[in-house]
């Protein structure tokens, strides 16, 4: 079982109006399915539209309500039990009618496989591959369209784990590899940050002396009897550790990836800790599919947050109904919930939220 706490049990203040606001528009994430924005939510809530877009009036103090709780959600989990994980990618939340939203630009979708109108989050997520609960996220700006704010995902990535370990010491940090630059690796290395990141096959590394592409090197070259090849080298100056396995796609055929990491375990288990980045690409996808992350029409980048960090929150609360529930996913919670006998969980989830 895990302790999910209320909504409101941070040490700030929270007046009656912002408490009611705030619990009104979690509960049309929540219990409706659908698009979700403040029109739909109304009327299946039977209320006014000004009522619901009360929430974006004070997106400041939501913001901070909805950061405390993610902050205490993660202090009340076990973490000397077991071994857990942080998660760190970027995403596209896509607005692609939506050509006035504050941050947004034309980003590269791998879904599907072109540039689309939308905002850029790198967020994280804290992982012991049971339960997945958001950490918090930072919002990308497009160079082309916000010179003064832009930085590099790379950069967002670093403040996130600078910010992170300051409450969580000697935890791995797995990314994909858009994320494993000679910046990033330098960046870990000076800071002695744990990682395990995807490693590009076309990036010349030196091994026992010898510089080339990782592909052509032959000491970390898979053969049929093994799993995979771990071998120490450098990039760019950098001590790592270079890891090479298969992996069979759905159509039979054989790939090769690599991985870097700072870690010394065996291929075996480096496998097995990198696939516990699959938790944050099951966050993505429940809350775009199931929770509204991609919703949210509200024009200025805090208000956009606010409803991110919304989103966030509805997610933590499900995953940990899913493990006391002993669910299969969030999504049958979520089901539960908005079915015709959602029983104890709506109750659970409005004592949650303090519904007024």
């Amino acid at each position: 079982m895990y302790a999910c706490p209320n909504l409101f049990d941070s040490e700030i203040q929270v007046n009656r109006k912002v408490r009611r606001a705030l619990s009104r528009y979690l509960g049309g994430l929540i219990k409706y399915s659908g698009k979700k924005n403040c029109t739909v939510i109304a009327q299946a809530s039977d209320l006014s539209h000004d009522s619901v877009y009360e929430f974006f009036d004070h997106a400041t103090d939501n913001k901070s309500i909805l950061q405390a709780f993610l902050n205490n959600t993660i202090s009340s989990l076990p973490l000397n039990t077991g071994v857990w994980y942080i998660n760190i990618d970027e995403t596209l939340i896509e607005k692609m009618f939506a050509k006035n939203i504050e941050g947004a630009s034309k980003n590269w979708s791998g879904v599907y496989n072109k540039a689309l109108n939308g905002l850029s989050i790198v967020a994280a997520v804290i992982t012991n591959g049971k339960i997945t609960i958001p950490i918090t996220f930072k919002t990308w700006y497009s160079e082309k369209d916000y010179p003064d704010k832009h930085e590099t995902r790379i950069e967002l990535a670093k403040q996130l784990i600078i910010e992170i370990t300051k409450t969580h010491t000697n935890i791995i940090f797995l990314m994909d590899g858009g994320f494993s630059s000679e910046g990033m690796l330098r960046f870990c290395a000076t800071h002695k940050v744990r990682y395990c990141m995807r490693f590009h096959s076309n990036k010349k590394v030196v091994i026992k002396g010898l510089e080339s592409q990782l592909r052509n090197h032959e000491c970390i070259k898979v053969s049929s009897k093994r799993i995979g090849r771990v071998v120490n080298g450098f990039y760019k100056g950098i001590p790592v550790r270079l890891l090479a396995f298969k992996r069979t796609r759905k159509n039979d055929v054989v790939k090769i990836v690599y991985l870097v990491t700072s870690e010394e375990l065996s291929p075996k288990k480096l496998i097995r800790l990198y696939k516990q980045r699959w938790g944050i690409e099951k966050f993505y996808r429940t809350s775009k599919q199931h929770i509204g992350l991609e919703d949210c029409q509200a024009r200025s980048a805090l208000k956009q947050e606010a409803h991110i960090f919304a989103v966030f929150v509805i997610y933590a609360f499900l995953q940990i109904q899913k493990i006391n529930y002993k669910a299969k996913n969030p999504e049958r919670i979520l089901h539960k919930i908005r079915g015709p006998k959602p029983g104890r969980l709506l109750d659970q989830f409005e004592t949650f939220c303090e519904v007024l």
